[in-house]
């Protein structure tokens, strides 16, 4: 049907153009902050998800001078472009998943397939709250910045790595049950390996902060 070949290119449309922007935030624009960092990258999360001043100080007094302003690069531009990368990749591919399911789970579909680009925004708040912090004067007070900052990371979370890889998941299953078509197959696997990578990021990083 014409309208679902349209569909189809625009939803493959969105996951490449994602795959650029990620491309490029991560190869270039993160690059020189990740290079500073190094295997420091993953205690950023803890500043993620600190909400109060006293946590994001300990956090950032854990930091060098240089260090803080690689995480100040990382933040912005950096993880804003790379937000973006993921959020279009994402809803391009559970798009994909969408049109091949049945009515029924198109139905919630097409309103669960927009939860990744609902956390690149929210991605987008949390790094200039964060960004804010790291190159805030010594002794300036945070205000509300931190607890902003935790409620949109946490937000983003639930988004991100709960329910997109749910509906991910969820709707392959039932995909596979009404589609086993060759090309209906790469965007099963594809859905599948995005879903579990975002999901258990946070699983693994967010515990050591708490």
């Amino acid at each position: 049907m014409p309208h679902v070949r349209r569909e189809t290119w625009t939803f493959t449309a969105l996951a490449l153009a994602g795959m650029a922007v990620f491309g490029y935030a991560t190869g270039v624009l993160m690059a020189p902050g990740a290079a500073v960092l190094g295997d420091r990258l993953p205690e950023l999360t803890c500043l993620q998800v600190a909400f109060t001043g006293e946590r994001v100080a300990t956090v950032l007094a854990a930091f060098s001078p240089e260090e803080r302003a690689a995480i100040a690069s990382l933040l912005k531009p950096g993880d804003m472009v790379f937000a973006w990368g993921y959020g279009l990749l994402l809803t391009g591919l559970l798009g994909l998943l969408t049109i091949r399911l049945p009515d029924g789970w198109q139905r919630v579909g097409r309103w669960l397939m927009w939860a990744p680009l609902g956390a690149s925004a929210l991605d987008c708040l949390e790094d200039l709250c964060l960004h804010a912090l790291v190159t805030a004067p010594a002794g300036s007070p945070p205000g509300l910045l931190p607890l902003a900052a935790g409620i949109a990371a946490t937000t983003k979370y639930l988004l991100l790595s709960g329910i997109a890889p749910a509906y991910g998941i969820a709707g392959t299953v039932q995909g596979i049950r009404t589609d086993r078509r060759a090309g209906s197959w790469v965007v099963y696997v594809l859905v599948v390996l995005h879903a579990i990578a975002f999901a258990a990021r946070p699983l693994q990083q967010i515990p050591p902060c708490l």
